[in-house]
């Protein structure tokens, strides 16, 4: 349980370097796993998204984008060796980083007796002064599950949400809502009385457990269930989970991320078999996420492989999170485009280098015509900036030559 009365609430400088979470800084953590919990808990309240606790340095924090200083003092390496085994609840946490080998996992922390914090940990293995070390990088989660609405997902997406099968795929940097996203879609289809699915979900780690939703739709025949993956997990790869699911008869599986060979060639084989898979990408674009996922396979299966991509996709989203004009929160900027008959024709004709020119002349046409269902990055800048929802000063911090495009 969490004593809020050790937690810090007086006002910050948001300009500033440092930002008090706990009233009492102890002068160490390890050892005693409550000090660490009130430190994390502190610190989501405080609006940290992430935290990052590394061997011989302060622990830091960031708010709405932007780097604090979270302790006065820094972390004795010995110490961070301790507050990880904690977490990871075995000794054997360091060895295996030593090993060179990360680690992701989930931690829970009880509030009170109806409150739960959730909290993604991944930890892995550094270089401090020629020496070995290790940093934590926590990230607070939601307590709720998103919505479409809390996260904004444009509703003329929403529709093609719900394909019969194939491939949605999300794609942003570290950091920038992908996960959130994906799960209000997985709440969507949660939520949907009249078509009730089953839906196996792989995370690494798990964010979201959906409790509130199933506890809040009983009536609804949809179901979840759900794997961690990873080292330790209930499966060791994102790959493996693909291929298992196969034989587990889920209407929706939900990948984590396709992140090489073996997750996105299962991600296509899936839902060539009838299957409806989300999934993440790291992309900045969505001409960027199309090439990635190509590049995932070996140079003499690419060309292949880019056809079945494109048989595969239903909606593409490319995703940046950017601050509000005051800087009291972030909100997502998205590109996007829906994969009809036409637009998959189009790619499908040409070679996959040319992708990001077809990606460009379907944009101008969406503006222009509206004959497609897309949106690239510079219009949607363009019109977040003259609805007033995005500031110039953000535009030019945040999307560099997008902006510029934009004028």
């Amino acid at each position: 349980m969490i004593d809020l009365s050790k937690l810090c609430d007086a006002p910050f400088d948001p300009k500033g370097a440092y930002i008090s979470v706990l009233k009492d800084e102890p002068t160490r953590f390890g050892g005693d796993v409550g000090l660490i919990e009130h430190f994390f808990v502190g610190a989501s309240n405080r609006g940290a998204s992430d935290f990052s606790i590394k061997s011989e340095g302060h622990i830091h924090i960031q708010v709405n984008g932007r780097q604090y200083f979270g302790t006065k003092r820094p972390l004795h390496d010995s110490e961070v060796g301790i507050i990880l085994s904690e977490l990871w609840r075995s000794a054997d946490a360091i060895g295996i980083i030593r090993q060179g080998r990360p680690l992701d996992f989930a931690y829970e922390i009880n509030i009170d007796r109806s409150t739960r914090q959730r909290y993604r940990v991944n930890a892995t293995g550094i270089t401090i002064n020629g020496s070995d070390g290790v940093e934590l990088t926590v990230r607070s989660l939601p307590q709720k599950t998103p919505s479409l609405e809390s996260v904004a997902l444009e509703p003329e997406l929403i529709d093609y949400l719900n394909p019969k099968n194939g491939l949605i795929v999300i794609a942003g940097g570290t950091g920038h809502g992908k996960s959130t996203t994906m799960a209000a879609i997985t709440r969507y289809h949660l939520e949907n009385y009249s078509n009730p699915r089953k839906i196996v979900d792989y995370q690494s780690p798990i964010e979201y457990s959906f409790r509130d939703i199933l506890d809040e739709n009983e009536d609804s025949a949809s179901f979840i269930v759900q794997s961690e993956v990873g080292e330790g997990r209930n499966i060791p790869s994102f790959g493996k989970a693909i291929w298992a699911s196969l034989r587990r008869a889920p209407q929706i599986i939900n990948v984590g991320e396709s992140r090489d060979y073996e997750s996105m060639s299962g991600c296509l084989a899936a839902s060539v078999q009838g299957h409806i898979v989300n999934t993440t990408t790291h992309a900045g674009s969505v001409a960027e996420a199309l090439r990635r996922m190509v590049l995932e396979f070996p140079a003499g299966e690419q060309t292949g492989r880019a056809y079945d991509l494109i048989t595969s996709l239903k909606v593409l989203i490319a995703q940046h999170l950017v601050p509000t004009p005051d800087r009291s929160g972030r909100f997502a900027i998205r590109e996007y485009m829906v994969f009809t008959d036409d637009v998959r024709d189009r790619f499908a004709s040409v070679h996959f280098d040319s992708w990001p020119t077809v990606a460009n002349q379907i944009f101008e046409e969406a503006e222009h015509s509206g004959k497609y269902i897309a949106k690239s990055l510079k219009q949607n800048v363009k019109e977040k900036m003259a609805q007033g929802i995005l500031s110039e000063e953000i535009a030019k911090e945040q999307l560099g030559a997008i902006y510029y495009q934009s004028r």
